[in-house]
């Protein structure tokens, strides 16, 4: 309205209430600015002065994989009352002034109106399922595939040297198996990858197929 944008969101389909207290959000709409400046402060930076979002559309939510856009169900009293306290002092007097001209007569029904910014008894939280994932992402070392040269020879060579091995050695997923049930036999328990059988089997073999053909 201030900034002369003739634009809004429309929805369609009945309104419904959600039974759960903890709603996802897709961050698809002004929620999202509103995360940029919760961290900016808890960071102690300026906000940012272009965000995701440089128009309000409403807040957007995720229920059964759906998103929907949030309402609230108020009186047109209250949501004219609300809307217009956020103008300019200037300009909402001038609106004031024309709003008692017109008669209403469901001035006192209640609607649902899109909301545009967050209750004050709204927070964000994240779900501990997502906690987990950052955890697992962290924390998990990756699979190394780095061996050096000589190891890799000798690794090389002694399943050249095994017969009942040798024809795996160009196919490091099938030889996979063999090696985890030697590992089994032996009490070793460490998680084996093929990638990491295949890497030291091609780094040490001294021709370009990691194989004879």
């Amino acid at each position: 309205f201030i900034n002369q944008i003739n634009l809004g969101v429309h929805t369609k389909g009945n309104f419904i209430l959600s039974p759960d207290c903890v709603i996802d959000t897709p961050l698809a709409g002004y929620e999202h600015v509103r995360i940029q400046r919760l961290l900016a402060k808890a960071l102690k930076l300026p906000n940012p002065l272009r965000g995701k979002c440089n128009n309000n559309f409403g807040i957007s939510l995720i229920i059964s994989g759906h998103i929907f856009q949030a309402f609230e169900k108020i009186t047109w009293q209250d949501r004219i009352h609300r809307q217009i306290i956020k103008l300019p002092l200037n300009m909402a007097n001038l609106i004031f002034e024309e709003m008692a001209k017109i008669k209403i007569d469901h001035i006192y029904e209640r609607n649902f109106f899109p909301l545009y910014s967050l209750p004050n008894d709204a927070c964000f939280v994240i779900r501990r399922a997502e906690l987990e994932k950052l955890i697992i992402q962290y924390t998990s070392a990756p699979v190394s595939t780095r061996n050096s040269s000589a190891l890799a020879r000798l690794f090389w060579l002694a399943c050249w040297h095994n017969e009942s091995i040798r024809s795996l050695i160009g196919h490091p997923y099938k030889l996979l198996p063999i090696f985890e049930q030697w590992a089994r036999d032996d009490g070793i328990t460490d998680n084996l990858s093929a990638e990491t059988l295949k890497a030291a089997l091609e780094r040490g073999s001294p021709y370009t197929n990691a194989h004879r053909q």
